[in-house]
Parts: C-alpha cells; sequence; structure tokens
C-alpha cells in the first residue's frame, strides 16, 4: 500500500478528534441533536486549522446510517464512501478552479434533483472567495432558497474578498490558530502512535513553526521523521533538516549587537553560514528573536518561547535590561535589511552591512528616544547630587553667580550669607521640552515695573544677576572704585504671603521678553522660599528642575527677580518631595519663627559713584581716548559709564 502523509492519515473523522476548535464543533453537535442545521454554512480561518475537515465531518454526521450520538459511525457505506472521496452526494468543488458562471450553473442544475443514495446532498465549496463576481451572482438565488435535500458548506481563508450579499445567507463560523500546546500535545500523541521518538524541545519547535497550522505541523514532523538518520528527534535534529539557526547561536548573536561587537558578530555570522544556511534566514531567526523580546517586555510567560528550552531566562533577563525604543529601531532597521537582502544580487554583503549597522545603533544619539535622555539626563544629576561637596558661600566681588545651593537643616536663627552653604555648580544642558501645561495662563500677570522686549533694551541700567556683583567699572577709567558694602542677605526674608503674586509676576515678565522656553519650564515650578538675595523654586519633575538650575534660565530668572522685587535674587530649583524642599522649608520655617526682618536699604556708598552717558555726550577729547577706542572696537554694544564724585 502507498505511503499516506500523516495530515492525510490523521486527519480528524469525528467532532470530537477536532483539535483547538470546540467553539465551532458543539455548536454544531447541539444543531444535529435538534435538528436546526441551516442550510448553508461559511467556515473561514487561516490555512491548516480544520476547515474542510470539519466540513466532510458534517457531511457524515448528517448522512450516516448509524451514528454514535451526534458522531458520524465512519463504518456505514455513506460513511466509507464519503472518507473515501467517491459519494455520489457530496461534493467537493475547488472554487479556484471552478471559479466561472458556467460551472455555477451546471451546479444549479445538479441541486434540483434528489440525492442517489443519502439524505442530504452536500456541496463543499473550498476556497470559495475564487469566485468571479458573475458566478456570485448566479449562485445568490439558489443558495438563497435551497432545496431542502441540499446543504451548502462554503470555507475560505479570505471572507473579506465574498459579497456581503453570499455572507448575509450563511451562518459564519471563524476558525482559530490553534495553541501551540494543543499542536505540541497532539504531535506527541502521533508520534507515540506511529513510534517516533519525538522529544517535548522537537515538538515545542515543529509547534511554534507551524503558526497555528495543525496540517503545517503534521507536514513538518514528517518531513523531520523521514529524513533524520538517529532513531531520536530532538531540537537541535529540526534545526538542522528545517534549515533553521539554532537559538543558542541567535543568542550569541543578538549578544555581540547589543554589545556593538562588530568582529565577533561577522565571526559568528560566518560559521552560521558555514553551517549551510542562508544570509535572509539567519536575518530572519533573528527578526523573530528581535519580536520575541518586544513581546515579553510585555507578557515574560508567552506559550512560543517554549522553542528557548532552558534559555527561556537569558531571553527574559534580556528583555527587562534593553529598553524599548532601542529594540524598536533594531526591529526596524532589521526588518528593511531582510527586506534589502531578499531583493539584492549579493545576499551576503547586504546581510553583512545590516549587521554592522545593528551593532553601531547602541551609540547613535539620532535612535535614543527623548524618553531615553532624559532618563539618562535625570541619573547623571542624581550622581552628580550624591558626589557634590558643600562649600561655604564667599562674599566676594566675583561676577560669577552662585548656582545650585544644598539647604542645611534647620538652624536656631537666620542664615547669614558666610553660613550659606552652596554646592559647586554644574554644567546642564538645558531641556527645552516642558510637559503640558495643567491650566493654561490668558496672558502675562502685570508687573510693577515696565518691561520692555529684550531688542530695546540695549542702553538699559546695569542688572545684579546674583548676589554681591560689583558696580561696573569703565574701561577709560584707571582708578578702580572703592568696595561697596552689602546687606546681609538672608537676614531680609520677603513675606511668604507675596509669593504667588511674585511668582506670577516673574513667569508674565518671562511672557513679556518672549522667553517661551523659561516661561513653559516654569510655570509649574513653586516659589516656596524668597530673599532678598537668593529664590528657592519646587518643580513637579526632575528634568524640569535640571532645566531650571541651567545658567541661562537662571540669568533670565534672575533679571525678572530684580524687575519685580528691585533685589537681585538668584534662583534655585529643586525637586518636589525631595529632601532639597524640606531643607527650604525647615529654613522658611526658622526664619519666620526668629520674627520679620526689614528689607535691605541701599547702602551708602563711599568714594565715587557713577552714571550712565551716551556716546554723544562724551567729550571730544574723551573720545580720542586710545584706550576707549579700543574698547569699543571690541565691545561696540556696550554701557558707557562716568565716574562722579558724591
Amino acid at each position: 500500500m502507498a505511503y499516506l502523509a500523516l495530515y492525510r492519515k490523521w486527519r480528524p473523522r469525528t467532532f470530537t478528534e477536532v483539535v483547538g476548535q470546540k467553539h465551532i464543533s458543539i455548536p454544531l453537535e447541539r444543531a444535529i441533536e435538534q435538528d436546526r442545521l441551516a442550510h448553508a454554512y461559511l467556515f473561514s480561518g487561516p490555512r491548516g486549522t480544520g476547515k474542510t475537515s470539519m466540513a466532510k465531518i458534517l457531511a457524515k454526521a448528517v448522512n450516516c446510517l448509524h451514528p454514535d450520538g451526534v458522531n458520524p459511525c465512519n463504518e456505514c457505506q455513506s460513511c466509507r464512501e464519503i472518507n473515501a472521496g467517491s459519494s455520489l452526494d457530496v461534493y467537493e468543488i475547488d472554487a479556484a478552479s471552478n471559479r466561472g458562471i458556467e460551472e455555477i450553473r451546471a451546479l444549479r442544475e445538479s441541486v434540483r434533483t434528489l440525492p442517489a443514495v443519502s439524505r442530504k446532498k452536500v456541496y463543499i465549496i473550498d476556497e470559495v472567495h475564487m469566485l468571479t463576481k458573475e458566478a456570485f451572482n448566479a449562485l445568490l438565488k439558489t443558495l438563497e432558497e435551497p432545496p431542502s435535500h441540499v446543504l451548502f458548506i462554503l470555507a475560505t481563508t479570505e471572507p473579506e474578498k465574498i459579497p456581503l450579499t453570499i455572507l448575509s445567507r450563511c451562518q459564519r463560523y471563524e476558525f482559530h490558530r490553534i495553541s501551540v500546546e494543543d499542536i505540541k500535545n497532539h504531535l506527541l500523541y502521533i508520534a507515540k502512535k506511529s513510534d517516533l521518538s519525538l522529544t517535548e524541545d522537537a515538538a515545542d519547535l515543529i509547534a511554534v513553526r507551524a503558526d497555528g497550522g495543525l496540517r503545517d505541523a503534521l507536514s513538518l514532523l514528517d518531513q523531520c521523521s523521514s529524513a533524520s538518520e538517529s532513531k531520536v528527534l530532538d531540537a537541535p535534529a529540526v534545526y538542522d533538516l528545517l534549515g533553521l539557526t539554532g537559538k543558542d547561536m541567535i543568542l550569541d548573536l543578538s549578544h555581540h549587537i547589543f554589545n556593538g561587537d562588530s568582529s565577533a558578530a561577522l565571526t559568528l555570522f560566518y560559521n552560521i553560514l558555514q553551517g549551510g544556511r542562508e544570509p535572509a534566514s539567519i536575518l530572519r531567526d533573528l527578526l523573530e528573536h528581535f519580536r520575541n523580546l518586544m513581546i515579553c517586555k510585555v507578557n515574560p510567560n508567552a506559550p512560543e518561547f517554549s522553542q528557548y528550552g532552558a534559555k527561556v531566562e537569558t531571553l527574559r533577563s534580556d528583555a527587562s535590561r534593553l529598553p524599548a525604543p532601542y529594540l524598536d529601531s533594531l526591529f526596524d532597521y532589521l526588518h528593511q535589511a531582510l527586506h534589502e537582502t531578499k531583493r539584492s544580487s549579493s545576499p551576503r554583503l547586504s546581510a553583512e552591512m545590516g549587521l554592522l549597522h545593528l551593532c553601531r545603533m547602541k551609540g547613535s544619539k539620532s535612535l535614543d528616544s527623548l524618553a531615553q535622555r532624559v532618563a539618562q539626563l535625570e541619573e547623571e544629576v542624581e550622581r552628580l547630587k550624591k558626589g557634590a561637596v558643600s562649600m561655604p558661600m564667599a562674599a566676594s566681588p566675583s561676577p560669577a553667580p552662585v548656582s545650585r545651593p544644598s539647604f542645611p537643616a534647620a538652624p536656631a536663627a537666620p542664615a547669614t550669607p558666610a553660613a550659606a552653604p552652596v554646592s559647586p555648580a554644574a554644567p546642564i544642558s538645558p531641556m527645552p521640552v516642558p510637559p503640558a501645561p495643567s491650566q493654561p495662563l490668558e496672558g502675562p500677570i502685570p508687573i510693577d515695573t515696565p518691561i520692555r522686549p529684550a531688542s530695546q533694551r540695549k542702553n538699559r541700567a546695569p542688572v545684579n544677576e546674583g548676589p554681591n556683583i560689583p558696580q561696573p567699572v569703565p574701561s577709560a577709567t584707571p582708578a578702580a572704585p572703592a568696595a561697596v558694602s552689602q546687606p546681609a542677605p538672608d537676614a531680609s526674608l520677603i513675606d511668604p504671603k507675596t509669593y504667588p503674586a511674585i511668582w506670577q509676576k516673574v513667569l508674565g515678565y518671562f511672557m513679556a521678553i518672549r522667553r517661551i522656553d523659561v516661561f513653559t519650564c516654569l510655570r509649574k515650578s513653586t516659589l516656596i522660599y524668597c530673599t532678598h538675595t537668593r529664590a528657592i523654586v519646587s518643580a513637579p519633575q526632575q528634568f524640569l528642575v535640571a532645566a531650571g538650575n541651567n545658567k541661562s534660565y537662571q540669568k533670565v530668572a534672575a533679571e525678572a527677580f530684580a524687575k519685580v522685587t528691585g533685589s537681585p535674587i538668584q534662583m534655585h530649583t529643586v525637586l518636589k518631595g525631595g529632601e532639597e524642599e524640606a531643607s527650604a522649608f525647615a529654613l522658611l520655617k526658622s526664619a519666620e519663627q526668629a520674627g520679620p526682618a526689614p528689607a535691605p536699604a541701599k547702602a551708602a556708598q563711599s568714594g565715587p559713584d557713577y552714571r550712565l552717558v551716551s556716546k554723544d555726550s562724551i567729550p571730544a577729547k574723551d573720545r580720542s581716548d586710545p584706550s576707549l577706542n579700543e574698547a569699543l572696537k571690541i565691545m561696540a554694544d556696550c554701557d558707557i559709564y562716568e565716574k562722579t564724585e558724591s
């Protein structure tokens, strides 16, 4: 007797033998029990899921002479003829080769005659979506009102191509892809009955490669069992026989890519090629591995991971440590490389270039997402914060502004300039990506001092941008002015009740000078501590803290505070709910308990004073001064002051 393929030999012959389609077999059994069969059914679903087999079982069930409940007996003459394909009353029509109107007209003529020996005539039309438009129109009336002795069963893999007029006249059943576990158990059962030594790892691998189709799984098992020389069919043998790359090699190749080791990646790629694999096949297996990593981040216990065997923990470890944006970039580019490799005249060259590009992607800033960059910045800020060394603030005439102060625990008395510790400034790049505003602002809040745009503030009076900044010294004057005494800044705490109004005016100043980036970054922050020399604001997110402490933002903020309060105030941003915020609140509480202090009065100056003059008002003899001319060449757009005696 000729050899019979496994998928034909083990085709289900009763409803109970159908694997993974209980949602269809049970309703059909009940319809047969209650004698409520419809006149037309549509079975749709992926290939190899049992559509044609279910149609034959239903044809046998309605014509069986000795049924076993609702299942056909498969022993009577009607069942044997249907199983052999020789029944005169069951017609299997391939719509792919009989798709014209003439074939459907012949079918309409055949429908009128009574069954030869069976109770019902059954027409099984496979791949029904291949019929032409005219053929569907010819079938329409017959399908709507067939004779009582006729049963239509339509099967298709593409139900969306069937006209709605046909769909509305059928009871539709969707066949699902069969799960990996069901296919694996069925393969092990068939291997046991067929005296095949199939390991569970090999059954897992075949079940995953079948992609939900039991017929495909049986065909792969048939191929491996006939080609294997060993008595035991294990996973390595399946890899070799199906031309797949082993998971160990794929994991090693992916690790070389993650580490950016181009040399090791290409060496392993060459070794796999020497084993008889095609470049496109290697990239396809690697693409499937990247897909599994992305799925593992969402569902670490997905059933298809069983093909990794003991290496499944390695897969889960890689998925947990690799960022999702990086995996997205790898998957997208590898998908393009695979497409190019299939079309290329030199597949190996395209595959090599694709692997080299994947190895370089780890350090590519163009592919780093904003979320990843923000996370890296937050880690760097935390590292700098932990490693920062506090130092006392020196009351010196240095023009450099003080940034990033760290707040001590609540003192017994208000802090003085010499006791206010600060941490050294750390250069932080600006972060011009603010969050969405929680409340819309209906325009800038007016402030007490008139505000002009930055473009019109050419000859404005100088504004101190931090504590202890001296008055400017004209380059044309050889003698330096005497030192100007400054009041104790932290001793002049501004009333906390005025903080909301001050902060709104500061934000309004940002809008007035069109610094939308500073406004958007600080609009969610809150002023929590303010003296006439420094201010502390609390931001809800770490990247807003980093941006607020940027020197350029602090410079604009100092200018805004000077316009609003008339005092040179240096701003520092802390994280809401953090230790620095708690220290600031403790410092505020201590200052309030000590009692309000008067606002600092302007210190009496001894020595020379300076007034702002224009270039035109400079006397002719001074204009010819070589020092002044050289200074004006270097600093063409500058403020000029004349020394006056007080």
